[in-house]
């Protein structure tokens, strides 16, 4: 039994600027997971390798488990088709934060299970049934080959999955999606235990760290200590992961796992990793004791970062450099559309608490559809006021499974996935043309980058940086994606 662990790459107009690249740690999550059990595994990362069917007829395995985002839908099932072509008796499974609430879009024939825990151990189960069984194959349920768009649960359970597998089996795995004889069968979807998850095994981080960065950051390690969000803002996917259920991780268990991980950067995934004090007093404390000495990254909210300047203060202090802090919007009735709980005036206050340390705020923002040129011109001067040096903005983008999707959903006029990467638009702008809006968008864009650079802030962008990243874009090119 062998399982190939996929990350595609993200298919989006800055992707080949080698930035923002993650280490894959929800693969290294399942791997450690598989190798305990004695199950071997490969992980494939679109970051580090560019032919997915090389690697594919290369490993031969029984299992395919990929893993992805919004935009990587298209590139997900399509790894699928291929595997089915290449192996019709591969099994195909896709998981991962986007399938989590949005499974149905993956029900089609190519696709044998979608995985909505994120509980690595039943995934081993899932895995483990396979072992020696008949697996999902020719012939298929669905003999159109065509991709079924909105498809329900079928209230009646087979005895027997189409591969051969008992059904009261894949019944018993946590959240799981399969085929029954009238079409795919939903599992409820319960509650993980963040502290069921190991420490997970690194060894692909670390013969590939130099993939890994965060602007100006190399070799960057992640690590997870929460799931969701205990916020409500309507446009925000992540607070509605793991059943909308903020979980924290016990403290303990993340510095053991910080203070192993053979790396100087850390960014902590967690889409807000400042929201108790008595933790994060903890946190400090183990870090001082333990006298681990690294440079993190992590997500906050501008309403914490008021209200605790002595903490922030504290955090750069062993270490923390960029707090990527989700101010969203310069007007306090936008905020209040957002569903934030926040205003202006924090926003600014926030911005002067960070840069009051030796940290850096990084600021998200949000172009709303109903911009004009004064607002991207507003924008900026408020930017430029507030001396903040690394912004990012993002175009309105509702996503799928989140309130504001189903506020807006009437009005998306784009019917390519890949345009979910809030560099696109997927409706049409208010006040401008398309082109208008863009061509506003993108010399924001340019001003905020000569802003920056004059700083110094992108001084690591030297001339064997663009080679870098030009060699990887032309790779890309050449392998089409």
């Amino acid at each position: 039994m062998k399982v190939l662990l996929v990350r595609p790459q993200a298919p989006n107009k800055l992707s080949f600027t080698k930035i923002l690249d993650n280490e894959p740690l929800e693969l290294e999550y399942l791997h450690t997971a598989l190798q305990q059990e004695g199950i071997e595994d490969y992980i494939y990362d679109g970051l580090v390798e560019f032919d997915i069917e090389e690697a594919i007829r290369r490993e031969k395995p029984d299992v395919i488990a990929i893993t992805g985002y919004i935009t990587q839908e298209t590139l997900m099932i399509g790894y699928c088709r291929l595997a089915k072509r290449i192996n019709p008796t591969i099994v195909t499974i896709v998981g991962g934060v986007h399938a989590q609430l949005n499974y149905s879009r993956f029900y089609c024939d190519e696709i044998d299970y979608v995985y909505r825990s994120e509980c690595v151990w039943d995934f081993v189960k899932l895995v483990s049934l396979h072992q020696g069984s008949a697996r999902p194959g020719e012939p298929s349920l669905h003999q159109d080959n065509t991709r079924l768009e909105q498809p329900g649960p079928h209230p009646e359970q087979p005895s027997v999955h189409p591969g051969g597998i008992d059904a009261k089996a894949l019944k018993e795995i946590n959240g799981l999606c399969f085929r029954g004889e009238k079409g795919f069968v939903e599992n409820e979807l319960r509650a993980v235990d963040i502290d069921s998850l190991p420490i997970p095994d690194r060894s692909f981080f670390y013969r590939h760290r130099s993939s890994y960065r965060y602007l100006n950051l190399t070799e960057v390690a992640t690590i997870k200590t929460a799931f969701s969000c205990p916020y409500s803002c309507n446009f925000c996917y992540c607070t509605l992961l793991s059943g909308g259920r903020y979980q924290a991780r016990d403290i303990e268990l993340v510095v053991e796992e910080l203070a192993r991980i053979d790396a100087q950067n850390i960014q902590i995934v967690d889409d807000d990793f400042l929201i108790d004090v008595s933790r994060l007093e903890r946190f400090i404390s183990l870090v001082k004791e333990k006298d681990i000495r690294k440079t993190y990254i992590c997500y906050t909210r501008a309403d914490f970062v008021c209200n605790h300047p002595e903490l922030i203060a504290d955090l750069a202090e062993i270490g923390f450099h960029y707090f990527l802090v989700g101010l969203e919007a310069v007007s306090d009735e936008e905020l209040q559309g957002f569903q934030k709980q926040t205003d202006v005036t924090m926003n600014e206050r926030c911005i002067s608490v960070i840069n009051s340390t030796s940290a850096h705020c990084i600021a998200l923002m949000i172009a709303p559809v109903d911009a004009d040129k004064a607002y991207f011109e507003n924008l900026y001067r408020w930017i430029v006021k507030n001396k903040v040096l690394y912004v990012t903005v993002s175009i309105f983008t509702p996503i799928p499974g989140t309130p504001l999707y189903e506020q807006y959903k009437d009005q998306i006029t784009s019917t390519d996935i890949a345009d979910w990467d809030f560099l696109h638009l997927v409706m049409e702008p208010a006040k401008l043309s398309r082109r208008e809006f863009y061509r506003e968008y993108n010399k924001l864009f340019l001003r905020l980058y000569r802003l920056a650079k004059k700083t110094g802030i992108y001084d690591f962008m030297d001339l064997s940086y663009y080679k870098s990243m030009l060699g990887s874009y032309l790779r890309r090119k050449i392998r089409g994606e």
